[in-house]
């Protein structure tokens, strides 16, 4: 054993065993380790000996820390840093995964979809650095680790340091060569003192060629050589080297290597929308003279993704070449260019076209405080209509003169707005939500409830005409006998903790007088947003059920029935919601994008913490919703899209690899491990409806617990593993139930009601004396056998506090943890005694890069488990070119 690894092993033995080398470069050596406190793989990097002495420790230790500020899916977090014997480290996750320098020299250059996929996460990731001040100045393949299909980028805030610290002639002499050759900027590799984020820019172009190309831009026989060519060489074309190269592609490519900075992309937050646009091929879209590809039916999760991936390749292949052209059918509409409206972070949701197609008005800001905005589509700034009015602000609606908004508060109902300059708003209706307007101006449709009611535009009384579970998304035919709408899954569209929830909804049509249901969705996916072509006899919604949030075309008989089968119009799309131009010329839609991973953080036992401990415990691309943990505390259960639809996954604790235990089409969610750790509990939609399902922990033994035509949801376990409480609205309104068995072997019994008060995410304590819930914005327990609640936490006493979402135990079940959620939308952890008393507050989510915006948690007794998500929305403009 060499000396260096004998001390750098003893003057980490207090916090890390360190382990086998897992590489060196000119930099740093990295070490595979074991981190002492929380019992996980770590990726230890020791800088160079020669560096460390010439850099000292407080210049590197202060880059460092300003790197360790930044919190993003594509940046591989810091756990660590520190000076130990002259040893200056830093310590990062474990990826067991390869980095694009690997992945370059095992395959060259890589397929044009992946590359932009790499791409568009790196690009991100700087984005979000540039935001915060950081410039990474070192970005190449070595420094972008693979994750699943997504790339995660390293080492911020240490290329800073040792350049700053020695120099570029230093550096390059010694081999280290900052920012390496291949990818330096002009002005780096001339020693500008000047260089901000722009290099950052160039270094993408750098690297985008040679994923695309198989070699960087500029190779010679010494860094020197390399270095003066950036300077000075103008870069051969990326299509030089492989001609099916898109074109734009390589225009995008070649402009990030521009040897000017004022000529290059002047932001990461500038080239990210391009990027995003090519990762959906031809911006999502099938080119306007070919056929719509019907994508074939989810067989299994993994499948689905790979046969929408396939799909968008062919669809960019055709689009870009124009090799295939086909005749297009009549009576279909084929899209055409696209643009982008709006490009804030954030959210931009609900994106009403107006009539004459010159305005889209749309939902702007943190989700659960929205305002309404009006933007001209020339792209002019966009204009807040509703800043005055307290509340959330969802679901803009021009009057087909375009002289009026209609849109929903919450709380405060339904309010009309003059258009488009605005004015005061005008409440028409004390509740409801998702209104819309009549073809003629003079009446409203909205929902309250379960209930769909029409009324007078100007305040006159309303008159119920039909009924439905969760309706919303009413479109009115334009000749106003027929309204298409909605049922199920409000939350995809209207939810601020469950915005873009995953589950399937039914696409309905009715006649004005209420008379006629129809159902135009025959499989359990998600039907969103109808939108009527002139003619009233097409139908535009969006659905998932290729994959991807599309956009499909149906024909629709006077009756009101399905004439023929539905034709998907693009690829890759990721739409949430869209309308419609007057004219049907121009379609606005939002683009969703919705990641969450598994993080995990202690119990504080006294006093507050702040989610920036918090430590992450999944990664990749993919959406989980719940999360159980085994009674031994070694396993996570969870639910997740990574494979396509949501299945069930468990993972064994520290950093073990997920396995998949459903591969069902239909979506699982909300996985929970009986007390023997035998089985786990969740709710499925296979038979068309939310069913509980039981499975072996090993996800073998499949059994079915209920079967009737309500939604089931949300099972928990009694301790003695016979019995699981869920939430269902059999009786037309939420409430808890139990059901039962005798032991494993036996069938199960008939449900039994438990609460009256509209109650749901019901959770046992452990000793089995009482079931937690949430009632409204109130924490209640209710004992088993039934009987009055009583109310922990939330109501009219604690007005201004945040409103309890979700619940779980202590270990002893003497105190009732709750997730709980601001007005400003963020969320916190509190404890309160199950016998009554004061809540605590543990964790205070206060790091705007870690929002946690479901509402379901776990927790091992030690540890509170719990999703950190990524939402982003934004505004697009595309082109409908008439059936023939």
């Amino acid at each position: 054993m060499s000396d260096f690894f004998e001390r750098l092993s003893k003057a980490l033995e207090d916090r890390y065993v360190i382990g086998s080398e897992l590489g060196a470069g000119g930099m740093a050596i990295v070490y595979l380790a074991e981190d002492l406190k929380h019992h996980r793989k770590v990726a230890v990097k020791v800088l160079r000996p020669d560096l460390a002495a010439t850099l000292g420790s407080e210049r590197f230790l202060r880059e460092i820390e300003v790197a360790a500020g930044l919190h993003h899916p594509h940046i591989l977090p810091l756990y660590d840093s520190g000076e130990a014997d002259g040893f200056l480290y830093y310590v990062m996750p474990y990826e067991e995964g390869e980095s694009l320098r690997e992945k370059l020299a095992k395959e060259g250059e890589l397929p044009v979809m992946e590359a932009v996929r790499f791409l568009r996460d790196v690009v991100d990731a700087l984005a979000h650095a540039h935001k915060h001040g950081v410039v990474h100045r070192d970005i190449k393949p070595d420094n972008v680790m693979l994750s699943g299909r997504h790339a995660l980028v390293t080492d911020f805030g240490v290329a800073k340091a040792v350049t700053e610290a020695t120099g570029r002639q230093q550096l390059t002499t010694a081999g280290v060569a900052l920012g390496t050759p291949a990818y330096m900027s002009p002005e780096q590799a001339a020693a500008n003192p000047h260089i901000d984020h722009r290099a950052d820019i160039y270094a993408v172009g750098a690297l985008a060629y040679e994923l695309l190309t198989g070699r960087p831009p500029f190779m010679g026989t010494t860094p020197q050589a390399v270095l003066s060519a950036h300077v000075t060489e103008p870069p051969e074309p990326v299509t030089k080297h492989r001609e099916t190269v898109p074109p734009v592609l390589a225009q995008l490519v070649m402009r990030c290597l521009e040897k000017k900075p004022a000529d290059r992309w002047q932001s990461a937050e500038e080239l990210l929308p391009q990027l995003e646009a090519l990762a959906t091929p031809s911006g999502g879209l099938t080119p306007t003279d070919t056929v719509p590809i019907q994508v074939a039916h989810r067989v299994t999760g993994r499948p689905t993704t790979t046969v929408a991936v396939m799909v968008a390749i062919v669809v960019l292949a055709i689009g870009t070449a124009g090799v295939l052209f086909m005749k297009r059918e009549p009576n279909i509409v084929a899209v055409g260019a696209q643009t982008k409206l709006t490009s804030a972070p954030g959210l931009e949701l609900d994106p009403a076209i107006s009539p004459d197609g010159r305005m889209v008005a749309y939902a702007a800001g943190p989700a659960g405080r929205m305002h309404i905005q009006v933007q001209q589509v020339a792209g002019t700034r966009a204009a807040d209509l509703t800043g005055g009015l307290p509340g959330d602000h969802r679901w803009p609606q021009w009057s087909p003169d375009g002289t009026q908004i209609l849109f929903q508060a919450s709380p405060g109902g339904i309010y009309v707005v003059p258009a488009p300059l605005g004015g005061t708003p005008k409440r028409i209706a004390q509740r409801g939500f998702s209104p819309a307007w009549s073809p003629d101006g003079r009446e409203v449709i909205y929902a309250v409830d379960s209930n769909i009611y029409v009324q007078p535009a100007d305040r006159g009384d309303p008159r119920r005409i039909a009924n439905d579970f969760e309706p919303h998304s009413f479109q009115w035919s334009r000749d106003g006998s027929r309204i298409g709408y909605v049922s199920g899954n409000s939350a995809y569209v209207f939810g601020s903790t469950e915005l873009g929830n995953i589950a399937p909804s039914t696409l309905r049509i009715f006649t004005i007088e209420g008379e006629l249901h129809t159902d135009l969705s025959a499989e359990p996916y998600l039907y969103v947003s109808p939108v009527w072509l002139p003619g009233d006899n097409q139908l535009l919604y969006v659905s998932d059920k290729g994959g991807t949030r599309d956009m499909y075309q149906l024909g629709i008989t006077r009756s009101g029935e399905r004439a023929g089968q539905p034709l998907r119009l693009t690829t890759g799309l990721n739409v949430l919601t869209m309308s419609l131009s007057g004219d049907a010329t121009t379609l606005a839609y939002s683009v969703f994008r919705n990641e969450a991973n598994i993080w995990a953080i202690d119990i504080p036992a006294r006093g507050t913490i702040s989610s920036a401990e918090a430590q992450p415990v999944t990664f990749g691309s993919q959406s989980v919703e719940g999360i159980g943990v085994s009674p031994d505390g070694r396993w996570l259960v969870f639910d997740s899209n990574r494979s396509g639809n949501q299945d069930i996954y468990r993972v064994q604790l520290p950093d073990g690899e997920p396995e998949q235990l459903t591969t069902h089409p239909a979506d699982d969610f909300i996985p929970s491990w009986s007390p023997d750790g035998q089985e786990i509990a969740f709710y499925s939609f296979r038979q068309g409806t939310r069913d509980l399902h039981l499975m072996s922990a090993d996800g073998s033994s499949l059994q079915r617990v209920t079967d009737d035509p309500a939604q089931e949801r949300y099972p928990d376990w009694s301790p003695d593993g016979n019995s699981l409480v869920f939430y269902a609205d059999k009786t037309g309104s939420q409430e808890l139930y139990l059901i039962s068995r005798e032991d494993r072997s036996s069938s199960w019994g008939e449900p039994r009601q438990l609460t009256s008060d509209e109650g749901h995410e019901p959770r046992w304590s452990p000793d089995g004396r009482w079931i937690a819930y949430v009632s409204g914005a109130t924490l209640r327990v209710v004992l088993p056998e039934g009987g009055d609640p009583r109310t922990l936490a939330g109501g009219a006493a604690a007005v201004g506090d945040p409103v309890p979402i979700f619940p779980e135990w202590s270990s002893d079940g003497q105190t009732v943890y709750y997730k709980g959620v601001g007005s400003d939308g963020s969320a916190s952890f509190w404890a309160v005694p199950v016998v009554g008393g004061t809540p605590r507050l543990l964790v205070r989510f206060d790091d705007p890069t870690r929002p946690s915006n479901r509402p379901e948690f776990t927790t091992d007794g030690k540890r509170f488990f719990f999703t950190v998500g990524r939402r982003e929305s934004d505004i697009w403009l595309m082109e409908l070119i008439p059936p023939k």
